[in-house]
């Protein structure tokens, strides 16, 4: 009888950018906290070298581009786990991390579930998700703070950079946004999610450490303000009018933070990405959570990848 390799819970998925050191610390991060039933894919463009011979305990993964969003897209497709956590250079894993993480997916309803960053020596919070206000959009929450405010995952969004997904959802949203830009990905994969009946859960005892005290896309610009504009505008009201409202409300909010002033000043020319945004998403590619298919018990050690999982009678 041919032996067939356990089928892991959840897939790691590693994306390997330019910075070498920083994806090489984030994957010792997982090989020293180890968690059974879970494998562990380093995605790049066909670049690395494997110096360290690791491919007996991960398995690597070619995508057509070094675009960081078809790297994630390459992981999803070859994970083999029901669940995907996206883990980009720089995060590090921490003992215990994917416990609570994996727990929100109970919920039927639970596309995707976002952990708690924290800043790795004064273990302040980077970021718990993230959430809108007046001030910005899909700004790190609780920043700066040494607890989480509150548990409730209301409004809480999640950065692709360091998240936990049904691979099926990520899958499909891979399918339906094209970008490079991951933090336009992650807004954009919220609204399309959220439009498909999925929620987002904070586990706040899931950790990931950072070695900054911010995170490298959270920084305000002209640029971060007018893509994240554009997207709130695709999924609700679009047009010059909102957006230079938003704008004038944003820099309101900022005066006493003049760094954010720039990214208001994106904010109200928004409408110029529409039309190149419009094209980029489509919404009916996404998977919805009305139609998925309710697991209500983990496929066993001999269940093959092909042997389907069937809906609870």
């Amino acid at each position: 009888m041919p032996k067939f390799p356990p089928i892991p819970r959840l897939s790691i998925v590693i994306p390997i950018g330019r910075d070498i050191a920083a994806f090489e610390s984030t994957l010792i991060s997982v090989l020293e906290n180890p968690v059974h039933g879970s494998e562990i894919l380093a995605c790049h463009d066909g670049s690395y070298q494997d110096p360290f011979e690791l491919g007996d305990e991960i398995r690597f993964v070619i995508a057509d581009s070094e675009n960081p969003l078809d790297l994630i897209s390459a992981g999803a497709s070859q994970a083999r786990g029901r669940f995907v956590h996206v883990l980009s250079g720089g995060l590090r894993a921490t003992s215990g991390w994917l416990d609570e993480a994996l727990e929100g997916f109970e919920a039927y309803d639970c596309g995707v579930v976002t952990p708690v960053i924290r800043h790795e020596t004064d273990d302040t919070i980077v970021s718990a998700g993230w959430r809108d206000s007046v001030a910005g959009l899909c700004q790190s929450a609780n920043h700066g703070q040494p607890a989480v405010k509150s548990s409730s995952s209301r409004g809480v969004g999640a950065y692709l950079q360091g998240s936990f997904w049904r691979r099926e959802l990520l899958r499909s949203l891979t399918d339906a946004f094209t970008g490079t830009d991951l933090l336009e990905a992650s807004y954009v994969f919220h609204h399309l999610a959220h439009q498909a009946g999925w929620k987002c859960h904070l586990a706040k005892n899931s950790e990931l450490l950072y070695a900054d005290a911010a995170l490298p896309w959270n920084e305000p610009s002209i640029g971060r303000g007018m893509r994240t504009q554009s997207v709130r505008n695709h999924f609700s009201r679009p047009g010059w009018r909102r957006s230079l409202s938003a704008a004038l409300w944003s820099a309101m909010a900022n005066l006493t933070r003049p760094s954010q002033i720039a990214e208001a000043m994106g904010r109200g020319l928004a409408p110029t990405l529409s039309s190149s945004l419009a094209e980029r998403v489509r919404p009916s590619h996404v998977a919805s959570c009305h139609q998925h298919e309710t697991i209500v018990s983990m496929p066993s050690r001999t269940q093959t990848m092909d042997q389907p999982l069937r809906r609870a009678a």
